[in-house]
């Protein structure tokens, strides 16, 4: 029985054509006041086919909320992984300065290898270091 186990573990991984990857790829969209007006969530308007494809490629949440309720102080959750009360970045226009060990999570993907860019949203409530 376990020869049979061991064969078929040998063809379901001989039928998978595609190379392993040797880390994954990672696309990460985040946005602001769109809430789950997408077709991936079920939204029956919403015409998202390239979005509702890389949902159902990868990761897609259902129970995110947010730390804060406008988008900066927020922001400076999501990048830093961070309650923002605990870092000064909770009040919308603040100056918040995070401690010397917080880093910005693009900050770690950079340590890994990887390419990141932000071309728009990098209000974070605190002076957003260049390597983030």
């Amino acid at each position: 029985m376990s020869f049979l186990c061991c064969l078929t573990g040998t063809f379901v991984a001989l039928a998978d054509d595609k190379p392993p990857l040797s880390r994954p790829n990672i696309l990460w969209i985040s946005v602001e006041d769109i809430s789950p007006d997408l077709g991936c969530y079920g939204d029956k308007n919403a015409v998202s086919p390239t979005i509702d494809r890389l949902a159902a490629e990868g990761v897609r949440f259902t129970r995110c909320f947010t730390h804060a309720g406008v988008c900066a102080p927020s922001r400076s959750g999501l990048i830093t992984g961070c309650y923002p009360p605990s870092i000064g970045t909770h009040h919308m226009r603040c100056k918040g300065v995070p401690p010397d060990d917080v880093k910005c999570f693009p900050e770690y993907l950079r340590l890994a290898g990887y390419y990141c860019t932000n071309n728009v949203k990098t209000d974070y409530q605190f002076d957003v270091p260049a390597t983030a």
